[in-house]
């Protein structure tokens, strides 16, 4: 998530620290249920930050996520996925992406690879998201004083390879969840500190 130049234009953040902005960022994940159905999930709750170097390729990425903000809209069915027999949250609390490298490339315009390792039940492998930067607008609340910058970004993983449960064999064949999942992101930074004004709203992250 960095600067870079395209046809003697600037596109992506400037030089400098960004902060995530979790309320207007959406961490998705999508999955195999009962063998046959697919289900979609967010965790709500997340911190991170994005320095931005003069040399985009230097820049990192660092993003810590709240394992037990997993929401599937059904609660019977997250109490179980943040159970020991998933992604055991008393003792994982927290999942994490820290980058490892950026490389000014990928699927169309503004799009790039950040290369990454990805912390998930107490296992970190590498990872490779895909990234576009989609655009940048101020502040909807406090536009002469905040800035932001939006992107989407693809992965996707296998639960197995973090050591995560698939909560066993179904009468009918299959696993309950399925090995892959899909990574969908949809992230809004910016160039101040969300925390005064989560807790001025009430907002944990």
């Amino acid at each position: 998530m960095s600067p870079a130049q395209e046809d003697g234009a600037i596109f992506g953040p400037g030089p400098g620290t960004w902060h995530l902005d979790p309320l207007h960022s959406s961490l998705i994940f999508v999955a195999r249920y009962l063998r046959f159905g697919r289900v979609q999930g967010t965790f709500g709750r997340a911190k991170g930050l994005v320095n931005v170097a003069e040399d985009p390729a230097r820049s990192k990425v660092d993003i810590a996520i709240l394992a037990e903000s997993l929401n599937t809209g059904v609660e019977a069915r997250d109490s179980h996925l943040r159970s020991p027999d998933f992604l055991d949250v008393e003792r994982y609390p927290e999942l994490r992406f820290a980058s490892t490298g950026i490389e000014q490339r990928g699927r169309g315009e503004h799009a790039f690879l950040l290369h990454g390792d990805l912390t998930i039940h107490g296992t970190t492998l590498p990872v490779t998201l895909h990234c576009q930067w989609a655009g940048e607008a101020p502040d909807y609340i406090k536009p002469d004083e905040i800035h932001g910058h939006f992107f989407a970004a693809t992965t996707q993983i296998r639960l197995s390879d973090f050591g995560v449960g698939d909560g066993g064999p179904l009468p009918w064949g299959g696993r309950m969840v399925g090995d892959t999942v899909d990574i969908v992101l949809e992230v809004r930074i910016q160039d101040q500190d969300p925390a005064p004004f989560l807790a001025e709203i009430g907002h944990e992250r």
